[in-house]
């Protein structure tokens, strides 16, 4: 069958969570068209394999930024997941929604707060949480975070004493302050949005995979289908949903004709629909990572990278999806508001462990015969992880925003990726504050006493120059682009592309905003929300709970 009634480009976190609930009609074919596998490999599945997913060809495009003249001319690696579930295989499983205010802020119609949280509860399946602001039946399954261990609870403790307010729930009524994180994660097992919406495809959905799309297909202004980099033509008769993210999505748009005019017009691009804000407003949250080392390696992840250890990781995990295996190793999470409590600035991950995740800074090292193997587990990054304390301090409504342009005409090509860091000084005077606020964290006693104190660039930038520079150094990527095809400018508020019927987008790149956290939350539930708007069934009631702080 080569008709459909919907297409999906993409199989990543929205596209997996979408075609599943489009197929749930049975009167509707849908057709998922996924450029990399099936993602179901082993170390997707186990949380701690998440550094044989990062870098690996097969499964991670590997994008990279071009240079960042905020960051002294360096190159981000952005890791974006090649396989059904697409950056859900290679996230770092971290179960957060935006605030409230995100949403609200966003000021499009359905999308308030009080609107999507029904779609939040409906794609969750909390296993522990039985509250009015969660969802227990939902196919993303999440968890507490497991890996809680000596270092996480002095973090904890650290930051309660310096004025921080230890919460239960960061989904809850409050976010502002510090808690051990949900995961999405159960039973051991990663869930990605293609473990959990597609564990058993129904009939009418047809799964395509190892098919990259070259273009959408518009003929007389509606899209009528997705031609693959082969020339086969996969036909819409309805529908055609691009769900490729916020690099990709931009990119295919603007292959097919829809973007800005001059910009198409200069790689020899017909236009169909001259759209100028496809591919701009890219908004990443800029992350700075700050190093303590210690000596406690039986308190650290990089322990598991011994062979003789992660071979009893591993095998635990095998066994029964138990053990520190089964687990993400981000556990803690520190929300810091400087004005409003409602809205924090700053959103800040512990690790018991100190590694370089961007792959782009330096080749890798020698590395000890019982860590050849072991190195990979619980480890994003090239080189070698040690013992020590890692705090990422991610800004969480930059002012700088970005662009997504067309290096060539030729879909294989990656596109041109400038996030543009720091344009605006606001950004880095914020994450200057940001650092004076963990320093004050880091050196309460539960945590002071089981480092050895700050390493690498950090080690000695007392000055605000230091600091300064110790950013420029340091920052990179927090793993969460989006806006690039944003809803207003490029899409109505219910995703359809303006200019190009039958034509919609459902990823990180419709959104109006960038929002107070992770994304994979807000994905899922755009997802679902999405296909009621699609099946042009009625929304979901909104909702909020009592507890609304005021």
């Amino acid at each position: 069958m080569n008709g459909f009634d919907y297409v999906i480009a993409g199989g990543g976190s929205a596209g997996c969570a979408l075609a599943a609930r489009l197929a749930e009609d049975p009167g509707i074919s849908v057709c998922l068209v996924e450029a990399g596998g099936k993602g179901r490999d082993l170390f997707i599945r186990m949380p701690a394999g998440n550094g044989f997913v990062f870098g690996n060809p097969k499964l991670d495009w590997g994008y990279q930024s071009v240079p960042q003249p905020g960051l002294n001319g360096r190159s981000i690696y952005y890791p974006r997941g090649k396989a059904l579930g697409g950056s859900s295989i290679v996230n770092g499983m971290i179960y957060m929604r935006g605030v409230p205010a995100d949403y609200d802020g966003w000021q499009m119609p359905g999308w308030s707060y009080a609107d999507v949280l029904p779609y939040f509860r409906r794609s969750e399946g909390s296993r522990d949480r039985r509250d009015a602001w969660h969802g227990t039946q939902g196919p993303l399954k999440t968890e507490p975070a497991r890996n809680v261990g000596e270092m996480e609870q002095a973090f904890l403790k650290a930051a309660a004493m310096a004025g921080h307010t230890k919460i239960d729930d960061l989904n809850g009524a409050l976010r502002t302050g510090v808690a051990r994180n949900d995961s999405t994660v159960s039973k051991g097992v990663r869930q990605s949005s293609a473990l959990s919406y597609l564990a058993a495809p129904p009939r009418n959905l047809s799964i395509r995979t190892q098919t990259q799309i070259a273009r959408v297909v518009v003929e007389n202004g509606k899209a009528t289908g997705v031609e693959a980099l082969t020339g086969e033509v996969i036909r819409a008769t309805r529908e055609v949903i691009v769900c490729q993210g916020a690099f990709a999505t931009p990119q295919l748009l603007m292959l097919s004709g829809i973007g800005p005019a001059d910009h198409l017009s200069e790689h020899g691009i017909d236009v169909v629909a001259d759209l100028p804000s496809v591919g701009a407003h890219l908004a990443d949250h800029p992350d700075v990572s700050m190093q303590w080392g210690s000596d406690r390696m039986d308190l650290s992840h990089a322990k598991y990278q011994r062979l003789d250890h992660a071979a009893r990781l591993m095998g635990h995990w095998l066994l029964n999806g138990g053990g520190a295996g089964g687990g993400a190793f981000f556990s803690t999470v520190l929300f810091h508001a400087f004005d409003d409590p409602a809205l924090p600035e700053l959103e800040v991950f512990m690790t018991p462990m100190v590694v370089e995740e961007n792959l782009g800074n330096g080749a890798g090292e020698d590395v000890p015969l019982l860590q050849r193997l072991g190195r990979k587990l619980l480890v994003r990054g090239r080189k070698m992880a040690r013992p020590g304390v890692q705090i990422d301090i991610n800004l969480e409504r930059p002012r700088s925003t970005g662009t997504v342009r067309l290096a060539c005409a030729d879909p294989r090509a990656h596109p041109l990726i400038d996030p543009n860091y720091f344009a605006d000084p606001h950004d880095l005077n914020v994450l200057k504050r940001g650092v004076a606020v963990m320093r004050d964290v880091m050196a309460q006693d539960p945590i002071a006493r089981l480092v050895t104190g700050e390493i690498g660039a950090w080690k000695d930038a007392r000055t605000d120059t230091d600091i300064t520079n110790a950013i420029h150094d340091t920052a990179y990527t927090g793993h969460h682009p989006a806006c690039t095809a944003r809803m207003g400018d490029v899409l109505d508020s219910e995703l359809r592309v303006h200019g190009v019927e039958g034509l919609r987008v459902c990823d990180a790149s419709a959104m109006p905003a960038q929002i107070t956290g992770n994304l994979y939350a807000t994905v899922i539930m755009m997802a679902e929300k999405a296909a009621d708007m699609i099946l042009d069934r009625s929304p979901l009631p909104p909702e909020f709970p009592l507890e609304r702080p005021e």
